[in-house]
């Protein structure tokens, strides 16, 4: 796309034109635009002539030199020269944005913004400064101020078509899925042949729950670019979705042809895999999961050598790290007192709200803080997860079957006694899991509360919510609010893990969506249903009733997608014939 200095208010340089550079990581991409003088057409050689001394650069050469080692990708020669004219007190608005480019690519966000913000004081009518801006302050977390950054840019060049594809992605980080829709086409009708804004539309689709548009819009990118690797790694997550696992996998290998370094889609891959049932290169793929754009977050910072042996090693003190989310730690922490068992040296890192219930368990009895664990300085660190590829954990080597979750003799004896009123059988339920997770990448996983509604109809029962935070707040307007334990209030003010594996403790079954408590309930050797989604996490697999996890947990898996009351109905039967059972 070319434009004029006159366009942006200057007219020192009397041609620029932009470049994009997509950042190629990640479910959405975005546009950050470099300038450059137009470079002069090379003269004709001319005859020799007697030597003279070499003539000062003038400030313009030095420019174009600074941005055409930037545009071969010599970053350290273009950062010399951008970093040479700024030293010189050069005002040129160019290069304090193209300098801010090359620091953002490096990390240094604040050092970008700074940058960045020196172009628009020297051009104030600057559309690319303001656009590249916006992008810093997304990566920087600040996307409100991006949003207006990036809407000033449109605001000076109306056509920008790259602005309008950034306002996307900052728009969806927002939430705001339907005006990242209509930003991002807009960017698509401004250049029909963007595969970048085409993928991401895509991502967007996904977001909004349309699988079937997500697919055909990132078909699109593909179409328009076929070495596009984002864009099968994203189709490659949507035919998943879509229950094509064949094609799916399919696409993922042709990610990774692409782009062997691709760790994005490795990690993608692994999750497909896993679900499949393919542990052995599954497991191997998931280590990937630390190297993506937004890698899997360990809860504390280490100073220690990451493991990377083909297998642990006893001579050495290992600091295991729990990572992502509480149900993670619940499944994976089984290992530890195993390793111990095993004459490893161990030290355990977990979150603290869970500190309680790993001591009560013998999981643990000193548990790390994050904080603590920051401070070892001896051995080397594993994160949590990566355990069960040491340990070659398959459905046939589960290494850890048993219950391995307690609560206390105390608490157990409390909640029996307050639940001891009830005179027909409890049911703890649990509908909604994490809605951050739920946007990402577990879309559809949570249950409408009124849906439970449908055990009531044919079964005495009670019921007893084990919902904490958001999704709780279902119960205000529920239907059959009458139905649940008198003691509900109490449960609700109960936060407290291991007061709430006491409650678990004493109810007669757990039904439950994909969250922690499926984990906690499994762990503790409860009865507990799972209710999932058609595709559920690779940790269930695709077809069994039940799992190697759990073995006092059954599966029940929709047959429809988002069918949740005929998942429903078999539930109520199953329970009715429980009931029968047990008279």
């Amino acid at each position: 796309m070319e434009s004029s200095d006159k366009d942006q208010g200057k007219k020192n340089i009397p041609k620029i034109q932009t470049f994009t550079v997509p950042f190629a990581l990640g479910e959405i991409q975005e546009n950050i635009t470099i300038t450059t003088n137009t470079p002069a057409k090379p003269s004709k050689p001319s005859k020799p002539s007697k030597p003279s001394k070499p003539s000062k650069p003038s400030k313009e050469q030095i420019i174009n030199q600074a941005i055409q080692f930037h545009l071969r990708g010599n970053i350290p020669e273009a950062i010399k020269y951008y970093e040479y004219l700024i030293q010189q007190g050069f005002k040129n608005h160019n290069v304090f944005s193209n300098y801010g480019l090359i620091l953002k690519d490096l990390g240094k966000l604040k050092e970008a913004e700074i940058s960045t913000r020196k172009a628009i004081e020297l051009n104030p009518n600057y559309a690319i400064a303001f656009s590249n801006l916006g992008t810093i302050l997304k990566d920087l977390g600040n996307l409100q101020e991006a949003e207006v950054s990036t809407r000033k840019a449109i605001e000076l060049n109306t056509n920008y078509a790259e602005a309008y594809l950034n306002l996307g992605t900052i728009l969806k980080d927002l939430g705001n899925l339907k005006e990242a829709e209509i930003s991002t086409r807009k960017a698509i009708e401004l250049n029909p042949n963007s595969a970048m804004a085409f993928s991401n539309l895509g991502t967007i689709f996904i977001d909004l729950g349309n699988l079937q548009e997500a697919e055909v819009s990132t078909r699109k990118a593909i179409e328009l670019d076929p070495n596009y690797a984002e864009a099968y790694s994203n189709l490659g997550n949507i035919l998943k979705d879509l229950g094509n696992l064949q094609e799916a996998e399919l696409s993922l290998r042709k990610a990774i042809e692409i782009n062997p370094d691709f760790a994005e889609a490795y990690s993608n891959l692994s999750l497909l895999e896993l679900l499949k049932g393919n542990y052995e290169s599954g497991l191997e793929n998931y280590e990937f999961r630390s190297q993506t754009k937004k890698p899997a977050i360990t809860h504390a910072n280490i100073k220690l050598k990451k493991i990377n042996n083909e297998k642990l090693d006893k001579g050495n003190k290992l600091l295991v790290v729990s990572e992502q989310g509480l149900g993670d730690t619940l499944q994976y922490m089984r290992y530890i007192p195993y390793l111990r068992k095993k004459d490893f040296d161990i030290s355990f890192c977990a979150q603290t709200k869970l500190h309680s219930l790993i001591q009560s368990s013998c999981i643990d009895l000193n548990p790390l803080t994050p904080e603590q664990a920051s401070l070892v300085s001896e051995g080397e660190w594993v994160p949590l997860l990566s355990l069960p590829k040491y340990l070659k954990v398959r459905p046939e080597n589960p290494i850890v079957s048993e219950p391995y979750i307690s609560s206390n003799d105390e608490l157990n004896k409390k909640w029996k006694d307050i639940l001891s009123k009830e005179k027909r059988p409890i049911i703890g339920i649990n509908w909604q899991g994490s809605p951050e997770i739920e946007k990402s990448v577990y879309q559809g996983r949570s249950i409408p509360l009124d849906i439970f509604s449908i055990l009531l109809k044919e079964n005495d029962i009670t019921m007893l919510s084990l919902q904490k935070g958001f999704g709780s707040e279902q119960l205000n307007d529920c239907s059959f609010k009458n139905e649940f334990v008198e003691c509900q209030p109490q449960i609700d003010a109960t936060w407290d893990f291991l007061e709430n594996a006491a409650i678990i403790e004493n109810c007669d079954l757990i039904i439950t969506c994909d969250t922690s408590i499926a984990h906690l309930a499994g762990g503790m050797g409860k009865k507990v249903w799972l209710l999932l989604k058609d595709i559920p996490f690779w940790t269930w697999g695709l077809e069994r009733e039940n799992t190697f996890w759990y073995p006092s947990m059954k599966l029940f898996r929709q047959k429809e997608r988002h069918n949740w009351q005929e998942v429903m109905d078999r539930v109520s039967i199953a329970i009715t014939k429980e009931m029968k059972k047990n008279d």
